[in-house]
């Protein structure tokens, strides 16, 4: 048997059992069992439930259905590697940084004449 105030503490169940009238926390229970089945009946990983005073819990909206784990795919890249030829420029050798030295010698400072 469960204790009501061990389940009371838990804290994925404080907020209902804090907004219920403890006359009616055996209902609660109850209720959020019947919930929990209904849902786990229906394929769906979470609901939104609406909880009244007196313990009654209604499943308000069913959540995502549950991913099948034989759907997954590994992600493809979507670029092609560093080491392929493709990415290799095609600017001609002239413009390139080791002949630019040649057309513009000073590289910082002097008077610019």
């Amino acid at each position: 048997m469960f204790s009501l105030a061990r389940l009371r503490k838990e804290p994925a169940l404080a907020r209902y059992f804090a907004f219920v009238h403890p006359f009616f926390w055996p209902v609660l229970i109850w209720q959020l069992a019947r919930a929990v089945e209904e849902v786990r009946a229906a394929g769906r990983s979470r609901a939104m439930l609406r909880v009244m005073w007196w313990g009654g819990v209604h499943i308000e909206y069913l959540g995502d259905a549950a991913p099948n784990p034989s759907a997954y795919r590994s992600v493809e890249p979507t670029r092609k590697p560093w080491s392929d030829p493709s990415w290799e420029t095609s600017v001609p050798l002239e413009l390139s940084a080791e002949t630019h030295r040649l057309f513009f010698p000073c590289a910082s400072g002097g008077s610019g004449r």
